[in-house]
Order: C-alpha cells, then sequence, then structure tokens
C-alpha cells in the first residue's frame, strides 16, 4: 500500500510540475526610446564639441542664449486641434545643447542672462547636425522561420560587428541684443563618439568605445 501511494505522490508532483511549467508566463519589457548607450553617445558629443568653445566678447558681458536647429525629435508636435503638426518651442534635444552652451560660456567668465533682464549680447547656437549612425557587418546565416517546421532558429553568427556613432557639430552666432547688429561667429565645433560591439563564433562578444564609463 505504501509502495502504490509512493508512485501516486510522485505521478502527482510530476503532473503539478508539469502543469506548472505550462502556465509560466514571460515578462517582457518596452525598450526605452534611446538607450543608456545612445544617449552618452549623443552627450559626449556635446562635450566633446564644446571643448573648443569661445567667443570674442568683453568678459563679465551678460549673454542670452537662444538655439536654432531641425528638429531631432517629435516631443512639441501638436497632434490634435488646429494646430495639428505644428512644432511649439524647440526640441528636447536642442534644450540639452543650448543648455551645455550656456554653462560652457559661464565657466569662460559671461554672465549667462535669462531673456527678461535685457542682456548686452546675443549668443545664437545653429546646431547643424546631431544624432547617430548605424552600421552592420554580419557574416553567418540569418533568423530562420519556416511554416512547416513549428519553430524558428535564431542567427547564427559568424562574425558581426554593430557600429553606432554619435555625432554633433554646431556653431555660434553672437549679436548685439537691442540693435541685432551681427558681432562675429566662433568656428564649427564638432564632436564624435564611438561604441562598436563585436561578436564571433555564436557566443564571444566584447566592446570597443570612446565613451566614459560605458553600460
Amino acid at each position: 500500500m505504501d509502495h502504490i501511494q509512493r508512485k501516486f505522490a510522485a505521478s502527482a508532483f510530476l503532473t503539478s510540475a508539469l502543469l506548472c511549467s505550462g502556465c509560466a508566463l514571460t515578462q517582457e519589457f518596452s525598450p526605452p526610446p534611446r538607450t543608456a548607450t545612445e544617449q552618452l553617445l549623443l552627450t559626449q558629443a556635446v562635450e566633446q564639441a564644446l571643448h573648443n568653445l569661445a567667443a570674442d566678447l568683453p568678459i563679465q558681458a551678460p549673454v542670452y542664449v537662444d538655439i536654432t536647429g531641425l528638429q531631432t525629435d517629435r516631443a512639441h508636435l501638436n497632434m490634435v486641434g488646429k494646430d495639428r503638426a505644428v512644432l511649439h518651442g524647440a526640441s528636447l534635444d536642442l534644450l540639452l545643447i543650448r543648455d551645455s552652451v550656456a554653462t560652457g560660456l559661464a565657466r569662460l567668465g559671461y554672465r549667462v542672462d535669462p531673456r527678461d533682464t535685457e542682456p548686452t549680447y546675443l549668443a545664437r547656437v545653429v546646431v547643424e547636425s546631431f544624432g547617430i549612425t548605424r552600421g552592420v557587418t554580419f557574416f553567418g546565416m540569418p533568423p530562420v522561420q519556416s511554416v512547416l517546421i513549428p519553430f524558428s532558429l535564431p542567427a547564427l553568427t559568424l562574425y558581426g560587428v554593430e557600429r553606432q556613432k554619435g555625432y554633433a557639430r554646431v556653431h555660434i552666432e553672437f549679436f548685439e541684443y537691442q540693435s541685432g547688429i551681427f558681432m562675429g561667429l566662433s568656428p564649427t565645433m564638432i564632436g564624435r563618439t564611438y561604441y562598436t560591439q563585436y561578436t564571433m563564433l555564436f557566443f564571444f562578444t566584447w566592446q570597443t568605445t570612446d565613451l566614459s564609463a560605458p553600460p
């Protein structure tokens, strides 16, 4: 009788284990709009570009910092009403660059003032380019999904390279705030960053980058 009870208990245990495994759920998380690596590529490209920041203005002069450039995100895109598809204000990307330039000018000894204090000079930051370029090199077998076989095969990578490069290119135009007289132009400032991931023989991966403390 004990032998039968043990067999029954073992069978019940196996059945419950199979049922529990069949009911297990896999939780998936949506990726962020930009990964941490992409954010560092952009922010550090701006930092590199501003290493050559200079302004031919009197030290301690009050300066208001403005910015212009192509919209690099749609955070301020109105999608309803009569103003549908109209952009209001600078994008968040441009605001980041504007604030970085304002901090850089303050470190050089200029007084970065808000507009309502009627500053002496206007520094207009022109963003010529700001973004990430990507490239992929793949040697191996791509993923296979068949309608005849009820399972798919993942990609088999003998050698693969995924490249990401951050790029920022800006210049600054200086004006007298009240009269609008053009005072000068800064040199074009360029910042570049990169992050490259390699894969060899399916499992072996490593990275090369110039980012400080990458993820």
